[in-house]
């Protein structure tokens, strides 16, 4: 068998085994409540968006009903209503681009590219919002996915859905964006040993069959098991929690920046999670893009709060 017919082979048995082969560890999703559409379960609350927001990418609450989301093309910001279940307002802030996270910090919202630039939509609620963009060190290699708020830093943070700045391959890091200086702060503010993740996940059917695949295609790390789609922090405990959209899991850092837990899921509910946001009375919101058999929407996770 030659290389391609291999990785090709590899490829096709990693998703068999990704269908049929549940996780090992911790769910906050179990699988034996699982249905085709289901509309609740012990375990998460869906909320089911319009086609408006298919490509829905990122999400933040404005307060405890209404969230604003951005799709990854038009440049326009959405308010919708969980409880009424309607977009309620329609804000164009750049030209068509690929716009990946969002997070609301006072009377402004920041929003993210996928190559790095930073957008500042000040004052988002008045007639006449300004916006300004900033530009950091990163780019579409960088893949930046991911924007949350550290209050307690006054900064944006930004995990590199790909490489960092240092293109360094054991580590997954997170950064800073100084909202005081507005730049990018060089050195990485969290760093996650990638061989903690590796161990968690250790014999697991679907992380090793990726690893065999990317051995396949000379390229065995870890960097392309754990790729972040997006960052939140618990407004109650602080910590710290970032997506996984690759292998289905939220890494859940301390207060330290120390790898706490990892929150595994698994099911036809999550199709493509995208986005990830906390209420402030510390519920947890995943979004998910459109799949093939269902709707985008966003899922409000029953988990255990410690």
């Amino acid at each position: 068998m030659n290389k391609i017919s291999l990785i090709i082979s590899l490829f096709f048995a990693l998703i068999t085994l990704s269908c049929n082969s549940p996780l090992k560890k911790k769910h906050f999703v179990d699988e034996k409540k699982q249905n085709l559409n289901p509309t609740q379960s012990d375990d998460y609350i869906i909320h089911d968006l319009p086609n408006e927001l298919a490509e829905i990418s990122g999400i933040t609450f404005i307060d405890d009903s209404i969230v604003a989301a951005i799709e990854d093309e038009s440049g326009t910001l959405y308010f919708y209503n969980l409880g009424t279940k309607a977009i309620i307002k329609k804000q164009k802030f750049a030209k068509p681009g690929d716009y990946e996270d969002l997070v609301k910090v006072g009377a402004d919202i920041y929003i993210t590219s996928s190559g790095g630039t930073i957008y500042k939509i000040i004052n988002f609620a008045s007639q006449k919002p300004v916006v300004k963009s900033y530009d950091t060190p990163f780019t579409k290699k960088n893949d930046i996915e991911s924007l949350a708020y550290d209050k307690s830093r006054n900064c944006l943070l930004l995990a590199p859905k790909a490489q960092g700045l240092d293109s360094d391959e054991t580590t997954k890091q997170v950064y800073a964006f100084d909202l005081k200086k507005m730049g990018i702060i060089s050195e990485p503010v969290y760093l996650i040993n990638l061989k903690e993740i590796e161990q968690y996940f250790k014999g697991d059917a679907i992380t090793e069959s990726s690893k065999k695949l990317l051995k396949a295609i000379g390229n065995e790390n870890m960097n392309k098991v754990f790729q972040p789609s997006a960052l939140t922090i618990n407004p109650i405990n602080k910590e710290i929690y970032i997506l996984s959209s690759i292998n289905n899991f939220i890494a859940v850092l301390g207060v330290n920046g120390k790898l706490k837990k990892i929150l595994s899921y698994k099911g036809k509910v999550f199709q493509q999670p995208e986005g990830m946001a906390f209420s402030s009375n510390g519920n947890l919101y995943v979004s998910n893009e459109k799949g093939k058999k269902s709707a985008a929407n966003i899922i409000q996770i029953l988990y255990e709060k410690k």
